[in-house]
């Protein structure tokens, strides 16, 4: 009974994802072992149009959460609710083919998912490849990130934009 107690201390009690405290954590020290091992990750930032302080959207937010969970297959694979209305995904050893592929499997999934829910959902998605530096500092990163899920929704329904920034 105790270890279910303390399992919600790191899970977003709506979506089940990780909270954005243990997401931090750990992407900082992944972040780390990645400037080690000079190997590149990915950063995705998922903008569901959803007001979750709607119940209708919570639900949606629930499935859609669900979803990206599924999509990201890998153990070490990072999701967790992000700001109030967002999520967001470390994905690490995975370069920018890697990251397109998760993220075309996001969309297959959320698509089946929702397909039978009573209006339809957009998203748009910010993601950037990143090879870590020294230098770097993780806010601009996930900044330059939210900047890419905005410039997706200026193209319409359902879009992302990816990039790749090697770090100096």
């Amino acid at each position: 009974m105790i270890f279910n107690h303390l399992d919600t201390s790191f899970r977003d009690r709506l979506s089940g994802l990780y909270s954005e405290e243990y997401f931090v954590q750990v992407f900082y020290r992944e972040w780390h072992r990645m400037l080690r091992e000079r190997d590149a990750l990915s950063v995705v930032i998922i903008h569901p149009h959803l007001n979750t302080n709607r119940e209708e959207d919570k639900l949606a937010f629930k499935l859609v959460s669900e979803s990206v969970k599924r999509s990201t297959k890998r153990s070490t694979d990072l999701v967790c609710r992000f700001h109030t209305n967002e999520i967001a995904i470390g994905l690490f050893n995975l370069d920018e083919g890697g990251t397109e592929k998760v993220l075309s499997r996001i969309f297959e999934d959320i698509e089946e998912s929702l397909k039978n829910f009573t209006y339809p959902i957009d998203l748009s998605i910010g993601a950037l490849n990143v090879l870590p530096s020294n230098g770097a500092e993780l806010e601009d990163v996930f900044e330059r990130t939210e900047k890419l899920a905005d410039a997706a929704e200026l193209e319409g329904k359902n879009a992302y934009k990816l990039e790749y920034l090697k770090l100096h």
